[in-house]
């Protein structure tokens, strides 16, 4: 669970990204960045070296970041690259490749635009239940 859990929290910032900039092609090249779930702080979550921003802890079951770097985009439990992002009425469905340290699959995040700095990922399972994501400044 622990793997699918985090695929799914990677695919969900990668369309949420998308969304937050309208963005409707298969490329992320302006969604580059870090993000966290609502209620967490990006300092607890993300960390500067340099001009990077890594993970402070990328194995920490609290973890719930995101970092967009080119297509790919890293989560606490996996690694994604953004295949295809096709639009849907006000959201944005993402298809992406994730790999995490046992296995390799394809999976549908479904996203919407709140604002710049805001998306939504929606549950595959409810239309109503969703994760909300704030962009790091950092």
């Amino acid at each position: 669970m622990k793997s699918k859990f985090g695929k799914v929290i990677l695919a969900g910032g990668v369309l949420g990204l998308c969304l937050a900039t309208n963005a409707t092609a298969a490329t992320i090249k302006d969604l580059q960045g870090a993000w966290t779930m609502n209620g967490t702080k990006c300092e607890d979550t993300f960390k500067k070296v340099g001009k990077t921003i890594e993970f402070k802890d990328r194995t920490a079951s609290t973890s719930t970041g995101l970092l967009i770097s080119g297509s790919k985009v890293t989560g606490p439990n996996a690694v994604c690259t953004t295949k295809s992002v096709k639009k849907q009425k006000d959201r944005l469905s993402a298809t992406l490749s994730c790999t995490d340290s046992m296995i390799e699959s394809d999976m549908t995040q479904t996203f919407k635009i709140v604002d710049a700095n805001t998306f939504q990922r929606f549950d595959p399972f409810g239309d109503n239940m969703y994760v909300t994501y704030q962009k790091c400044d950092m």
